[in-house]
């Protein structure tokens, strides 16, 4: 406190409480008014479902707002169209796609509500400004880079008529075929 706020009037130091009260109680408001906007939000968003086809129409990926995998589905003809490899390819670029569709709408519908140019910052307080609008803890992927990277693979992959690669590893089915019948894969 400055050495003028000791030697106000009680009438001054009335008139600066009232105003300072009026300001908390403005910010109090908005902030009700912000929590119950993103409460509101937050259940509207968790009803959102994002769905993603690849352009072959082989693979289909459907994922909830936060980019969380809820479904996974191929066609008859996955198999027959494509390599193991291939088709591992198309459906992770496909998750990625509809995971980063649905986690730049959900930050796109976020971010009105963390502007902050209306809160009047307090003097000794940290700014909610930087700490607010400082961006996403992770950058989503990018829906149409992970779409144009599939297409230019399926493009440059019909060009090289190559061979499908097959690797072969361990087989352990046959291995223990007691324990796999018992309760194993089958």
């Amino acid at each position: 406190m400055s050495g003028q706020d000791f030697d106000a009037s009680s009438e001054e130091k009335a008139a600066r409480n009232a105003a300072l009260r009026n300001q908390i109680d403005g910010m109090l408001d908005d902030l009700r008014k912000r929590t119950a906007d993103i409460q509101e939000k937050r259940e509207s968003a968790a009803q959102q479902t994002f769905e993603v086809t690849s352009d072959d129409g082989v693979v289909n990926v459907r994922v909830d707002a936060t980019g969380t995998v809820q479904e996974v589905r191929l066609s008859d003809k996955a198999f027959e169209r494509t390599t193991p490899e291939k088709l591992a390819r198309s459906i992770t670029s496909v998750i990625r796609e509809a995971s980063g569709t649905a986690q730049r709408q959900l930050q796109s519908e976020f971010a009105p509500m963390a502007d902050t140019s209306t809160v009047p910052e307090v003097p000794g307080m940290p700014s909610l400004q930087g700490l607010l609008n400082s961006g996403p803890f992770i950058t989503p992927p990018d829906p149409d880079a992970e779409r144009a990277q599939r297409r230019n693979e399926e493009s440059q992959s019909g060009r090289s008529a190559s061979a499908p690669q097959v690797q072969a590893g361990p087989d352990d089915w046959d291995d223990d075929w007691e324990s796999n019948r018992r309760g194993g894969r089958r």
